[in-house]
């Protein structure tokens, strides 16, 4: 079993500032051009994903999840995710076709 590590109090803050409308987490996202791979290839998803997978061994935090303390009488601790799976966490989206590189954004 992994050591345990606590959330300091402001980690904790923002676990807590969470909602269904407003989370406090990031979400990152990446754009693969096909028409940039050598020779003329296809990079397939799974191809990402175990590649995504092979790096989060740098870093364990990579493969926790928070334990919250019974009746919340102190902040959460990071402990290691026994069931891990990359696939619940990184996704695939495509544009619906015509969709191309050329969509442009919303502005606030």
């Amino acid at each position: 079993m992994s050591k345990l590590k606590q959330l300091s109090g402001l980690d904790a803050s923002f676990i807590y500032l969470d909602t269904d409308r407003a989370s406090t987490g990031g979400t990152m996202i990446y754009v693969y051009d096909q028409s940039t791979i050598p020779g003329g290839g296809h990079l397939r998803f799974k191809e990402i994903l175990k590649h995504i997978e092979s790096r989060t061994a740098t870093s364990p935090i990579f493969r926790q999840k928070l334990k919250q303390v019974p009746m919340s009488l102190d902040y959460p601790y990071w402990v290691e995710d026994e069931n891990f799976r990359i696939e619940n966490h990184v996704f695939h989206v495509a544009l619906p076709k015509p969709g191309d590189s050329s969509v442009s954004w919303p502005r606030a």
